[in-house]
């Protein structure tokens, strides 16, 4: 029998193998990672600094605007789901949250989603209970401006003004209204960082954020600000990319030689 025969009648067999692999490595690696085996990342200058503001809100008492953008985790078809860049964006609401713990206003996120809305808002009310603050109105820390992209921009643009926060961070689902929240509050904010993953988006940011992160290196934020399970992701899925090139090598090779034919 040829080898893609025996490839092809065995399909499922070898998709399940491949992910015992995923997972086999995902827990060495966490494990690794968790009792504090160093792990070689490529330099990230917007994640380093994303982590000195965060000491920085604690000094001085400005919150850092994280916008988490109009993405939804609900799931869905649409050009504004954006489940998987939420996701992120509340871990990195959720790390900046734990890192600045003990400013009393440490972050303002705003989000045009209800379900963003709910979850940041359980973040701010567990920090705030872990700091016998659990009375604070959580309503001054996570803001929602409607599922509209251009009222979540005019929504999050009169923020800025009146709060002059310490940085504005736009990470998540954005399009257009990333651009305009950018350049109309470049006086109002030192620091503006930020990324997304839709090509178009991330063009258009690029002209007023400081600094940026794009495509992949979006969902790479958890593993960079130290979260442990994240970084054992990072490793394992760079990892099967060097499993799945060599099988790609291999099968060339067969081909070539008259095995996979």
């Amino acid at each position: 029998m040829q080898v893609l025969e025996i490839i092809t009648a065995n399909i499922d067999l070898l998709a399940l193998l491949f992910l015992l692999l995923f997972i086999v490595f995902f827990v060495l690696f966490t494990y690794r990672a968790k009792k504090g085996a160093r792990v070689h990342l490529r330099q990230n200058r917007l994640y380093a600094r994303l982590l000195n503001l965060a000491a920085q809100a604690v000094e001085t008492g400005k919150p850092i605007h994280l916008g988490m953008g109009i993405g939804s985790l609900s799931g869905g078809i649409g050009p504004n789901v954006g489940t998987a860049e939420s996701f992120i964006a509340l871990t990195v609401f959720a790390t900046l949250a734990d890192r600045a713990r003990g400013a009393v206003r440490p972050l303002l996120g705003t989000t045009a989603d209800g379900t963003v809305l709910a979850a940041a808002l359980g973040i701010v009310h567990r920090r705030n209970a872990q700091n016998g603050q659990a009375g604070l109105a959580l309503n001054k820390a996570v803001r929602f401006y409607g599922p509209d992209p251009l009222a979540y921009a005019a929504g999050v643009r009169q923020t800025l003004a009146g709060e002059k926060p310490l940085a504005n961070v736009l990470l998540g689902q954005l399009g257009a209204e990333g651009l305009w929240i950018a350049e109309t509050n470049i006086k109002n904010t030192p620091a503006q960082l930020g990324g997304t993953t839709p090509p178009a988006s991330s063009a258009l940011l690029a002209v007023s954020l400081d600094q940026m992160v794009i495509g992949e290196d979006v969902f790479a934020a958890g593993a960079y600000l130290g979260r442990i399970a994240h970084l054992g992701s990072l490793v394992t899925q760079d990892l099967m990319r060097v499993v799945i090139i060599l099988s790609i090598l291999v099968g060339v090779i067969l081909a070539s030689l008259g095995y996979w034919v």
